[in-house]
C-alpha cells in the first residue's frame, strides 16, 4: 500500500475510533439560516482524492458527491449563503454530529462568518474545491475526509478576500454522511 494511502487510512481509522459521543443522526440546529437557497458565487468543484479499500471509480465519485453535498451545506450556511448583514448562523452546523457542532459553535469566528456577519453586505465565493478521500473497507464506504479550499470576497464595512481551508472528517451514519471532526484554518488573502 502506498505511503499516502496508508496515511489516509490511518487518519480516518483514528478519527473514527477516536470519536466520542455525538453519533446521533438528527441534525443539530433548526435548519434556519442554512443559506442554501441564496448561495452566491460559484459551485464547488468536487474531486475524488485517495481511495483506501476496494471501491470502483463510479461508486467513489458517488461518495464524493454525497460528502460534498454535506460540505457545501456548511459552506453555504456558514459563509457564502444567506442575506447579509446577519448574525444568525444557527443552521451552519446541521451536518455535524452533536459534539462536532458544539465545538464548531465555540469556534464560530473560524467556522462561520459570525464574527463579521453584522458588518458584511455580501460574500461571493471565487474558489470552492472539495476533494474527498474515501475509506471503503471491504468495498463499503465507511469514512471520508473532505479537503476544503474556499476563497471568498467579503464586502461592506469589512472589505477583504479570505480563504478557508483544511479538512473535515466524516462518517457514514444511518441518514447519510455526518461531520465528526475538523481541522480548518482561515485567513486573509493578500493581493
Amino acid at each position: 500500500m502506498p505511503t499516502s494511502v496508508a496515511a489516509v487510512v490511518l487518519a480516518l481509522v483514528l478519527g473514527v475510533t477516536g470519536c466520542s459521543g455525538g453519533d446521533d443522526d438528527e441534525p443539530d440546529g433548526d435548519g434556519k439560516g442554512d443559506g442554501s437557497s441564496t448561495s452566491t458565487g460559484i459551485p464547488s468543484r468536487v474531486e475524488v482524492g485517495e481511495v483506501a479499500g476496494k471501491l470502483g471509480r463510479k461508486p467513489a465519485r458517488g461518495v464524493a458527491r454525497d460528502v460534498a453535498a454535506v460540505v457545501d451545506r456548511w459552506i453555504d450556511a456558514a459563509y457564502v449563503g444567506g442575506d447579509y448583514p446577519r448574525s444568525d448562523f444557527s443552521g451552519a452546523f446541521s451536518g455535524f454530529t452533536g459534539d462536532a457542532a458544539r465545538l464548531a459553535t465555540r469556534q464560530a469566528g473560524l467556522m462561520s462568518n459570525k464574527a463579521v456577519g453584522g458588518k458584511v453586505d455580501g460574500v461571493t465565493a471565487t474558489r470552492r474545491v472539495v476533494s474527498v478521500d474515501v475509506l471503503a473497507p471491504q468495498g463499503r464506504p465507511a469514512g471520508a475526509t473532505a479537503h476544503v479550499n474556499l476563497v471568498m470576497e467579503i464586502t461592506g464595512d469589512v472589505e477583504r478576500t479570505e480563504q478557508v481551508q483544511g479538512r473535515l472528517m466524516l462518517v457514514r451514519a444511518k441518514k447519510g454522511w455526518r461531520i465528526f471532526g475538523f481541522d480548518i484554518a482561515r485567513g486573509e488573502v493578500r493581493k
